[in-house]
């Protein structure tokens, strides 16, 4: 049987996300993209921030409409009556519930995680606060940018620390929860319990400074993190071309700096590609001179043509048109409501591909339905779209 025929890995699993903004969304997209069944808790108020983040297109977020295709919609008020009461059965039907408020919260709103768990043993909740529950930062408000600043991350992204124009921690929290939910379900298929698990937004920051941290461990001293890949030895950095745009060189072993150093025709540089010396300072500066003589579009051409690690430092615009040059099985057409689809990077877990997706849903266009096919009956929701 061919890996298309495949049924989904998570074919059959329903997941209740009850979180809010990017690092749940984006564990919920994982999840979509493996076949689980997600139900999104909204508040009916105005449902997920992200659905109002710009750019705004048809009435949605593209953000929220990326991550939340094939999703369903369900306008339930936390900390009502009737909300409640609707959230506890559902999540007595599911095996995945998400949730991402700080500690406490959902307790004081009348769901309280552990007592979930337990009336339900076989289910998975994942809890993704700030910072670990029982830590002393456990209370801490965090956002992707001050898991950064407190980490170092913030400080190793640029010489002069800037406000990233991407979310890294939140990102990379999201996978880490899709990928603890999955190893929670699978250890599930052997004991038949599921458990209650945490990742904090945090957890997003620390892998990106492992390396440095371990560093300062071992030695006191930063190493290949602040030499060898941060941009001061030759082989490994980026050069100003004749039209101002960058070329990304990343020529670190040997063989790779010995070729572009002949393509180039500088082979007295050669020598030089990892070194800090005046050796090195030689070869960088015979390397950026010939670079200085033409484009980097030219450049990044011929020398990939060469089979070396060099490209032209795209901005997102450029990127998103050359896209199905360079990659496009890494991207998928995103239904918008309209039925209109746009190109969007996706799925992450690309050996799992699903079909097509339906449009991300209209705040609570499921609520009746999910609550009639899960046998949840409860009074009507306040505020719900349409009430």
């Amino acid at each position: 049987m061919s890996a298309t025929d495949e049924s989904p890995p998570l074919e059959g699993i329903v997941v209740l996300d009850l979180t809010r903004m990017i690092p749940g969304a984006t564990a919920a997209r994982m999840l979509v993209d493996l076949g689980a069944d997600v139900i999104k808790i909204e508040d009916p108020r105005g449902g997920d921030p992200m659905r109002a983040m710009p750019p705004v297109r048809e009435g949605i977020g593209v953000g929220f409409a990326a991550c939340y295709r094939g999703a369903r919609s369900v306008a339930l008020r936390l900390g009502t009556e009737a909300g409640n009461a609707a959230v506890h059965a559902l999540a007595m039907k599911a095996d995945v519930v998400l949730e991402s408020f700080r500690p406490g919260t959902l307790a004081r709103f009348g769901l309280d995680p552990d007592a979930l768990c337990r009336a339900r043993p076989s289910l998975v909740l994942c809890s993704l606060p700030g910072y670990p529950s029982g830590d002393p930062a456990a209370d801490d408000v965090a956002h992707d940018l001050n898991t950064l600043a407190r980490t170092g991350l913030l400080a190793r992204l640029h010489p002069e620390p800037a406000v990233p124009r991407v979310q890294i921690a939140d990102v990379t929290c999201g996978l880490l929860a899709g990928a603890a939910v999955v190893t929670a379900l699978f250890a599930r298929t052997r004991t038949g319990r599921g458990r209650r698990i945490e990742q904090p937004l945090v957890s997003g920051a620390l892998p990106h400074v492992l390396w440095p941290w371990a560093d300062l461990a071992a030695g006191g001293t930063i190493g290949a993190t602040e030499t060898l890949i941060g941009g001061r030895c030759p082989a490994y950095g980026l050069y100003r071309c004749r039209d101002g745009r960058q070329l990304a060189v990343g020529c670190l072993e040997p063989k790779f700096w010995a070729g572009l150093c002949d393509a180039l025709g500088v082979p007295d540089a050669t020598a030089g590609g990892l070194r800090l010396d005046a050796v090195g300072e030689a070869a960088r500066a015979a390397v950026a001179a010939r670079l200085a003589q033409d484009d980097a579009e030219t450049w990044a051409r011929t020398l990939t043509a060469a089979g070396l690690p060099v490209d032209a430092v795209d901005d997102v615009h450029e990127a998103r048109t050359r896209a199905n040059a360079w990659c496009p099985s890494l991207f998928e057409p995103t239904a918008m409501p309209s039925g209109a689809p746009i190109e969007l990077p996706g799925p992450a877990l690309p050996s799992f591909r699903p079909p097509p997706r339906a449009a991300a849903p209209r705040l609570g266009e499921h609520t009746d339905a999910v609550l009639r096919e899960l046998g949840v009956a409860v009074e009507p929701v306040p505020n719900a779209p349409g009430s």
